[in-house]
């Protein structure tokens, strides 16, 4: 069943900076640094806020260069049927332990805004892509310690500024 809402593909690329609905509570979030990620806002059955009204929260369904307008309609109408049953989807969504490559991933979007220019974070996570992706970028992040990061500094130690 294909879902649809407000938002088209073309729409997700150009769109400026903002929050912009798609609709059942599923909003397209563009920084100034023009990042784009996915994010859900619903009610958790049973939560309430501090006036005892229901707790309206925002959960991250990823970055809009990874997770693409159908699959965050997706996630997010599986998001909305675990908060129905009371679930948090912030804690229930994922069993299994993300890869390197998806948490550095997540880093980049959630850092862009603080780099002085775009190129700075560019060159980040394009630092990661070309060194430590390739050696390390499946494995589950609880996996990577010293020696994983050493393979990836070693080569590169005493070339690379």
């Amino acid at each position: 069943m294909a879902l649809s809402g407000k938002l088209t593909k073309k729409l997700v690329e150009n769109l400026g900076a903002g929050r912009h609905g798609d609709g059942n509570g599923l909003y397209l979030v563009v920084d100034p640094s023009g990042a784009r990620r996915w994010i859900v806002r619903m009610v958790v059955k049973g939560q309430k806020n501090k006036k005892g009204a229901p707790l309206r929260t925002d959960f991250g369904l990823g970055g809009a260069d990874i997770v693409t307008i159908n699959q965050a309609r997706e996630r997010a109408l599986e998001y909305r049927r675990m908060a129905k049953q009371g679930l948090t989807p912030r804690f229930n969504a994922r069993q299994e332990v993300p890869t390197f490559e998806e948490v550095a991933q997540q880093v980049h979007i959630d850092r862009m805004p603080t780099w002085k220019n775009a190129k700075h974070g560019q060159q980040w996570i394009n630092t990661l892509r070309d060194y430590a992706f390739p050696k390390i970028g499946r494995m589950p992040i609880d996996s990577v310690d010293q020696p994983e990061v050493m393979m990836c500094l070693a080569p590169i130690w005493t070339e690379k500024h």
